[in-house]
């Protein structure tokens, strides 16, 4: 049987990140309140995943995972999200696209949370 150790635990870690954007749904009936254009002050968990760097004794720097997501969303930030892509801006399609984007960039990542509100969110894992 092995024997766990700090070293060969697996740990799982996230960091928050925020931006603001608007959008408006166009796929939904009419009369429908997201077909009108609004907007959220979404919230994006990164979460990443790994064994400790034995060098350093954590997985990945809280700072790597900053400058890998920030130029992301500072793409989004302040826009009107129906501008920026070519696919509907729901929270499953949104997270799907920066999932895609902060694995480029971010060999730990393996998930990630977008909140469109407090109480509603939606998780896209590798």
């Amino acid at each position: 049987m092995n024997k766990q150790t700090r070293l060969n635990a697996n740990f799982k870690l996230w960091k928050d990140f925020s931006f603001e954007a608007a959008h408006q749904l166009t796929k939904v009936p009419v009369g429908h309140q997201c077909g009108r254009l609004h907007g959220h002050s979404y919230k994006l968990r990164v979460h990443c995943q790994g064994k400790l760097d034995p060098d350093r004794d954590w997985v990945v720097d809280y700072a790597d995972i900053a400058s890998a997501v920030r130029p992301i969303i500072q793409k989004l930030d302040h826009t009107f999200l129906n501008d920026s892509f070519d696919f509907e801006t729901t929270a499953e399609n949104l997270a799907f696209w920066l999932g895609n984007q902060i694995a480029q960039k971010l060999p730990s990542f393996y998930a990630v949370e977008l909140f469109e509100t407090p109480t509603t969110s939606v998780i896209y894992e590798l």
